[in-house]
């Protein structure tokens, strides 16, 4: 018998995040999935956008807690010179 357990995450729904291979900055608007036994997808929505996309936890990197809203601990209140 197989049990597959899901890796922990340190992202929350409301996070900022900054993907990695584009620079931009998103917003973690889903709970981690399941996607293998080392690595779970985020769910995010770019700042500035209507796009959203599922990522790899690898492919980004949560911004510092500073730039979080103050919700998570930051102080960030959502500007919009920010895209």
């Amino acid at each position: 018998m197989v049990i597959l357990a899901m890796i922990r995450s340190p992202y929350q729904i409301g996070h900022r995040v900054r993907v990695l291979s584009n620079g931009k900055t998103a917003l973690v608007v889903g709970t981690p999935e399941h996607y293998s036994e080392t690595s779970n997808l985020l769910r995010i929505k770019y700042e500035s956008s209507t796009r959203y996309e599922h990522m790899i936890e690898s492919q980004v990197e949560m911004l510092p807690i500073e730039e979080q809203y103050p919700k998570l601990g930051g102080t960030y209140t959502g500007d919009n010179s920010n895209g």
